[in-house]
């Protein structure tokens, strides 16, 4: 890795890169090496405060670029090890220096002579990306507090310093905080697949763990036959982080109100939306109630359909359906309703055969290819790593980390290992799942959900692949609106419910038969119901994040508010010994924006129309897509990009289909 990389590099980073010396500890080196870009970023403000004479893109805007893209060097690849790296010793070092960088990037934020360096820079005669990435800096600075008096700016610099680490507190909790339930013996796994009774043993003591990690919980709470034992995996699931994070999460949300208030904003939620699509807390209100009203009526008819059949097949007595049991009602409800059987599709789906298809895929869509990364520093063996090439351009590197391990992070995303920066540096994303593992449990077929997921997040790598070819760092890949940056990813889902598509990779693992097309749209009919369930339930999660950063943090009663907006948006009850609230991450990264799931979903849909229309894999509209949504990043603003591909500005009316409609 060059110390001064002014040239564009060429070569990827892992988690300890860096040549080393042969008596060097893993752990030192990985700690130097982390260190080595803030160390460059702190050398260089210096001489970017102390310019002599009028500011110019050369003089102030150029070596402030550099700096940031030093502090990511340090930032991003503290932030992927801390949740990724097998040795605990090395999470840990990454905690301490993505801390250090937050901390230095928050000295920014408030720095008063960089803020008078950008406010001394004039825009006219700029070009457009150069100007907006001045006048959102601007705007950035004073919202961060930078225009406050000293004790004020103090304090701020304290509040942000301090989330940082609670907020890794409360994300480590959640990972470390692996809870199982124990089975006595394989009758207690009926009714779920072969595959997944052969890869969970009894132990020494003839106990059967399934643990809450998703390889293991998904299919339980699907598949197993047993109420009992699904409410007791439920309730473990869902307690999780009880024991440490309820005071952790107070503390959040009282150093996040005690910063709004030295800003002046009535909330976090109004600070947060302010500089997204959505720009206000209420707005953000106004459109989760929108939402659930439009779901409201199919949700009634989704929760009638579990009720009708745990009546006949379980309980005549039934008076209502427990949130533990929806899985599994649902799935026994689209084999008998809809002749489709999500373990009929589980042989299509091994996980090799997922990947190489998405790789074929994306490839074909957006004219480009994968070369493995010959020598590519990995930090586990499971890690595999490709560079992306357009001919015999290189264009970035991707990184595919898609099975569980202890004291890995237990959910799905994409960790920016390196923004993309003109003439700098390539863009290198990671791919970071718990899907089934080949190596250890093949075939690993995949649930078809856990297809999706694997396209959705995928959708997300190249977004910032693609998206990775501007000037200025802040404006790379998915720098856009926050409440935008899911729309890309969710409508790449659609790849993976078309036959047109899946035929190129769901082959049956045994006999190497396609999946049929009648099983294919048997699923697409089965996955409508259930749809204004799901919707309610987003809404929910997305009331707690808003509502969680509206209430006094000093009065609220967490686990009531819990129970009361789970029990106002969806149909089902709040389960005693649950503390969702303790578990739910995002109340972290996201705060009080987890709506932006279904805003972007209403965004994403409408980016859908001219495919159905032209075809998923028509490259006119592949390319069109890839040009000007993907790879303009966020040089310009969400709602231009998408009214430059639809031609119209986006509208609700194909959500609103999507929600109503019984048509696929």
């Amino acid at each position: 890795m060059p110390t001064t990389p002014q040239a564009e590099t060429d070569n990827a980073s892992s988690a300890a890169a860096g040549a080393g010396t042969p008596t060097e500890s893993p752990l030192d080196r990985f700690a130097r090496e982390c260190r080595a870009g803030l160390g460059r970023a702190r050398e260089a403000l210096p001489a970017i405060l102390a310019v002599q004479g009028a500011r110019t893109v050369d003089n102030t805007l150029v070596p402030y670029n550099q700096m940031l893209v030093d502090i990511e060097r340090s930032s991003a690849l503290a932030g992927l090890i801390h949740s990724v790296h097998p040795d605990k010793s090395i999470r840990d070092a990454a905690e301490t220096c993505e801390q250090e960088a937050a901390a230095f990037v928050n000295e920014l934020r408030l720095d008063r002579e960089l803020f008078d360096a950008f406010s001394a820079l004039h825009t006219t005669g700029m070009d457009a990306d150069t100007a907006r990435l001045v006048t959102r800096a601007l705007r950035d600075f004073r919202r961060a507090g930078v225009d406050r008096d000293e004790a004020t700016r103090t304090r701020i610099k304290q509040i942000d310093d301090e989330l940082v680490v609670l907020g890794q507190q409360f994300s480590r909790n959640i990972v470390d905080d692996v809870r199982h339930i124990a089975l006595k013996d394989a009758g207690d796994m009926k009714g779920l697949p072969a595959d997944y009774i052969a890869s969970h043993k009894p132990n020494d003591s003839g106990e059967i763990l399934i643990t809450t990690n998703y390889p293991d919980y998904i299919p339980f709470m699907t598949y197993a036959e047993s109420p009992e034992l699904r409410k007791q995996l439920y309730v473990a699931s869902r307690a999780r982080g009880d024991r440490t994070n309820g005071d952790v999460l107070v503390g959040i949300l009282k150093l996040r109100g005690e910063k709004v208030k030295l800003l002046g904003y009535a909330s976090w939620a109004d600070y947060a939306t302010e500089d997204k699509m959505m720009k206000s807390g209420k707005n953000a209100a106004d459109f989760i109630e929108r939402v659930a009203r439009t779901a409201h009526r199919r949700a009634e008819r989704d929760y009638a359909e579990l009720l009708r059949y745990k009546r006949k097949h379980a309980d005549r007595t039934a008076n209502r359906v427990e949130d533990y049991e929806k899985s599994f009602l649902e799935n026994r409800v689209k084999a008998q309703s809809y002749s489709y059987d999500a373990q009929e599709v589980r042989p299509y789906f091994p996980y090799k055969q997922v990947e190489q298809g998405l790789l074929d895929i994306t490839a074909e869509m957006y004219g480009i290819q994968y070369r493995p990364a010959a020598g590519a520093e990995v930090w586990h063996e499971d890690v595999r790593a490709f560079d992306v090439m357009r001919g015999d351009v290189k264009v970035g590197r991707i990184f595919l980390d898609m099975h569980p391990r202890e004291g890995k992070y237990q959910h799905a995303a994409q960790f920016t290992l390196r923004s993309g920066v003109k003439g700098v540096q390539l863009p290198e994303g990671v791919l970071v799942c718990n899907f089934p593992n080949p190596r250890t449990d093949p075939p690993a077929l995949m649930e078809h959900d856990d297809v999706v997921t694997m396209f959705h997040e995928f959708g997300h790598l190249m977004h910032h692949v693609l998206g990775g070819q501007q000037r200025w760092i802040e404006q790379s890949g998915v720098a856009t609106e926050w409440d935008f940056v899911e729309a890309p990813s969710q409508m790449f889902e659609e790849w993976a419910w078309s036959h047109d598509t899946l035929k190129r990779f769901a082959r049956h693992f045994e006999t190497g038969a396609v999946i049929p097309e009648d099983l294919v749209q048997r699923m697409r009919k089965a996955d409508k119901f259930g749809i204004g369930l799901q919707t309610e339930q987003q809404m929910f999660y997305a009331s707690v994040s808003l509502r969680f950063h509206t209430m006094d943090p000093a009065t609220i009663d967490m686990t009531r508010e819990v129970r009361r907006l789970q029990e106002k948006y969806t149909p089902f009850k709040f389960v005693e010994g649950t503390s969702f609230h303790t578990n739910f991450g995002h109340l972290n990264g996201y705060s009080a924006l987890y709506y932006t799931y279904m805003w972007s979903l209403v965004i994403a849909k409408d980016l859908l129309t001219p495919f159905h229309q032209h075809g998923l894999m028509n490259p006119e509209w592949t390319f069109k897509y890839r040009d000007k949504i993907l790879a303009r990043g966020g040089t310009r603003d969400a709602a231009d990009l998408v009214e430059d591909f639809l031609g119209r500005d986006f509208n609700f009316k194909a959500f609103e289909d999507y929600l109503t409609s019984d048509s696929m």
